[in-house]
């Protein structure tokens, strides 16, 4: 099972972000991209936002990627990935995803470039994957 989720997570580039604000969530449509070793998303986020005060917060998140207009609604998977979320610090890993976001998101080159912007990293715990509306697997990461 781990394989088929690898394999949606690598193929999708947007995903819902939900972080917590006490006890309220709020939910954001992001970009993303997989890490090389793909155990981990990364995400970038202005840093004068509500999803990024909640992220230093409260670093736990949940994130859904989805396959919604690929096929029939039959056939439609739903990954919910639970995980911890961090804030990059290190000048050389900033870099190399900025790069590697640009690469993937060009459109988000403007974005990324005129600054007021942090990467994120999203460890994952677990995996939630729904493959139509009565199948679900379970994946505990760590």
């Amino acid at each position: 099972m781990i394989d088929k989720i690898n394999a949606l997570l690598m193929r999708k580039s947007s995903c819902v972000l939900a972080t917590m604000d006490g006890n309220k969530p709020h939910c954001s449509l992001m970009a993303y991209i997989t890490s090389k070793a793909g155990d981990r998303l990364y995400l970038v986020a202005p840093i004068n936002t509500k999803k990024y005060r909640n992220i230093k917060n409260h670093p736990e998140v949940s994130l859904l990627i989805d396959t919604r207009g690929e096929q029939g609604r039959e056939n439609t998977q739903a990954l919910t990935v639970s995980g911890t979320c961090s804030i990059l610090e290190s000048d050389k890993e900033i870099d190399s995803v900025k790069e590697a976001f640009t690469q993937q998101h060009p459109h988000l080159q403007d974005f990324i470039r005129k600054g007021g912007v942090a990467f994120l990293s999203v460890e994952f715990d677990s995996f939630l994957l729904a493959e139509g509306p009565e199948r679900t697997h379970h994946e505990i990461i760590r």
